[in-house]
């Protein structure tokens, strides 16, 4: 290793140039209603990243390209179609490197992106269902560091084949494919509802591969920021660990402001 990349590695160190939360950088855009289903979502990636909130003003590939993570959130009612032009923004914001990540309603565009060939169920947000419901872990979600930080239902730090609570009543406004129908999605957890084992039938957990980039699904009854779900401490921190490893895959992850140093960060990046 060159003494110059040794100074440059050195001197990030020092000056904590990193890509932890607070240097995330996250486009957070919903469309429907600001309601109780949503608000607490955009509060939460205000106060856990350096969030933005975007419009529809917003969906073009040069506004998207400014942000690591756009986190798509529709918790409260569904706002109806896109553009052509919109859904070619997110496509070649996704294309080019960038991390989608889709949670409640939104995840039912991904059929217009054409990720996938099937539509998703549809159903409206309720308050109280009084079923529990989280995610059954798998290797993959243990690597990635998806469950980082949460406990398991016996309260235990979690491994593979552990169930993990998420959501303590209720779900927000849903978008999800049952029965397999999410033909193309990459599963990183399946899913539990009270004492049943989704197994792979929920496409609740996971990703799609959109050229260089990623669109994330975290769905069906997990997504519920509503003040009522008493698993919230649960659900932000896994939310947290996604958006964190999505950043970390995204070529667009912020490494220019904030007295960063861009054309060492480019050499370095181009390293890897």
């Amino acid at each position: 290793m060159s003494r110059k990349l040794i100074f440059c590695l050195t001197f990030m160190l020092i000056c904590g140039l990193n890509l932890g939360n607070a240097n995330v950088e996250v486009g957070f855009l919903y469309l429907g209603d600001n309601g109780p289903f949503t608000k607490p979502a955009l509060e939460f990636a205000k106060e856990t990243f350096r969030t933005t909130q975007l419009a529809k003003k917003d969906l073009n590939s040069a506004t998207l390209k400014k942000y690591a993570v756009v986190w798509w959130h529709e918790g409260d009612t569904d706002p109806g179609d896109l553009s052509n032009a919109e859904i070619d923004a997110f496509l070649d914001y996704a294309e080019s490197g960038g991390a989608i990540l889709l949670t409640g309603g939104a995840v039912r565009y991904v059929t217009t992106m054409g990720l996938e060939n099937e539509p998703p169920r549809q159903f409206p947000p309720v308050l109280n269902d009084g079923s529990n419901v989280g995610i059954i872990v798998l290797q993959e979600t243990l690597d990635l560091g998806l469950v980082e930080g949460l406990e398991n239902v016996d309260g235990k730090a979690p491994q593979v084949g552990d169930w993990v609570q998420v959501n303590s009543t209720g779900y927000p406004r849903i978008a999800d494919y049952f029965d397999k129908k999410a033909k193309n999605i990459i599963t990183l957890a399946h899913a539990w509802e009270r004492e049943t084992n989704y197994a792979d039938r929920i496409g609740a957990f996971g990703y799609w591969e959109a050229g260089d980039g990623k669109v994330f699904n975290m769905n069906w009854r997990l997504p519920n920021y509503h003040a009522n779900n008493k698993s919230i401490d649960q659900l932000e921190k896994v939310t947290e660990n996604i958006i964190n490893w999505l950043a970390s895959e995204s070529e667009f992850a912020d490494v220019s402001s904030h007295g960063k140093l861009p054309v060492v960060w480019g050499n370095l990046k181009n390293q890897r």
